[in-house]
């Protein structure tokens, strides 16, 4: 399920290998840095290392390979276009950055998870058993509930990705959950949760707005109660509420970008929100949590992340390495797939376009474009 980072299983090898020191010796060739035709821009801040001079001493080897290898391909994928989908491992790695860098005190009352999908959030209820039983197969195994990494903090981030008939979208689910006295420091009463979808009906009311997805939004709500219960909370009490988020345009694929911002919003509203009880004042979710921005540029955020995965992968190597520009030659036809179609790029589309979104409505719908407005005509 990818539910918690940094966890490894145990591993056996199918036969003994060689000690290192049995291995032969390499020379300082071995380690030459092969590369093909190019050029270089250096502003001296670096002396240049020549190609044939190159040897393992002076070649960084990543301190942690496995983040090293996260990060790289986070990069390369966020790297590809700005109409890209995002993937989970990019993901993971921006929003886990984001939590980093919150003060201790959020840290100690927040879990951003890594994200997850799509087999517990698609609509083929045989996937999710299957997930369900191989998770619960491991807390055997293992002695240990795999579920607990989920009960540590009172909030919850958790980035979904679904997949149904409605698209391809990262929705990103928000829970409260309290503790009580026969679980102390284990949150699994839940007791309030929001799921905040930025993709809207294709299709227009009589008055040419598009509306949340209903359909999606019940669904996905009984299987986050489900998963819930698998997982062991109490949802006795357990309410869902309306979280508002600025509204994808019909004709893009960015509700990664929106959630990254989502999650990004999210930890400074939980912020805001304990600092203001420690001066007194209190927070009323009646109505449910935060309403988000209505104004988000997603090339914005996904140039944000872009730099956190180039950030981190350089940390992996105690920052004995930089990131490298390299050109995409215009003559070159390069391809992406978004929502299942395959789609061409070209340089100038990879920081998206130039003109920013509109600011939504003041109910989080999409207005009606010109063409489609009946009052326009």
């Amino acid at each position: 399920m990818g539910i918690a980072r940094g966890q490894s299983k145990l591993w056996k090898p199918a036969r003994k290998t060689r000690s290192l020191f049995d291995r032969q010796l390499a020379s300082p060739k071995d380690y030459r840095l092969r590369m093909s035709s190019g050029w270089t821009i250096s502003d001296g801040t670096y002396t240049a290392v020549p190609e044939d001079r190159r040897t393992k001493k002076n070649v960084p080897y990543p301190t942690y390979i496995h983040q090293a290898y996260r990060a790289t391909f986070g990069l390369n994928t966020l790297q590809l276009a700005h109409n890209a989908p995002i993937t989970l491992c990019a993901m993971d790695v921006a929003t886990d950055h984001l939590w980093k860098c919150a003060p201790p005190f959020i840290q100690s009352e927040v879990n951003v998870h890594p994200p997850n999908g799509p087999a517990l959030w698609s609509q083929d209820e045989s996937h999710q058993e299957a997930i369900y039983q191989e998770t619960e197969r491991q807390t055997e195994k293992r002695g240990k509930d795999v579920y607990g990494e989920f009960k540590t903090k009172p909030w919850g981030i958790w980035p979904l990705w679904v997949e149904d008939q409605w698209g391809s979208d990262y929705v990103l689910l928000v829970w409260y959950a309290d503790d009580t006295d026969a679980s102390a420091n284990s949150f699994d009463t839940v007791t309030m949760a929001a799921l905040y979808d930025p993709r809207r009906y294709p299709l227009g009311d009589k008055d040419g707005r598009h509306h949340p997805i209903i359909e999606r939004k019940e669904r996905l709500e009984g299987q986050v109660q489900k998963f819930f219960n698998r997982a062991g909370f109490d949802t006795s009490r357990l309410v869902f509420k309306e979280g508002k988020i600025s509204p994808m345009p019909l004709d893009e694929t960015t509700s990664g970008e929106r959630c990254f911002a989502a999650v990004k919003e999210l930890l400074e509203c939980i912020m805001n929100y304990y600092l203001d009880i420690a001066q007194g004042a209190q927070q009323d979710f009646s109505k449910g949590f935060w309403n988000l921005s209505q104004w988000v540029n997603p090339y914005q955020y996904r140039i944000e992340m872009t730099g956190i995965n180039a950030w981190v992968l350089m940390a992996t190597f105690d920052y004995n390495a930089r990131i490298a520009v390299e050109c995409v030659e215009p003559d070159i036809k390069a391809e992406v797939v978004v929502d299942g179609q395959r789609r061409l790029i070209r340089p100038a589309d990879l920081a998206g376009p130039s003109t920013p979104p509109d600011v939504a409505a003041d109910n989080y719908l999409l207005y009606p474009s010109l063409e489609s407005d009946p009052k326009s005509a």
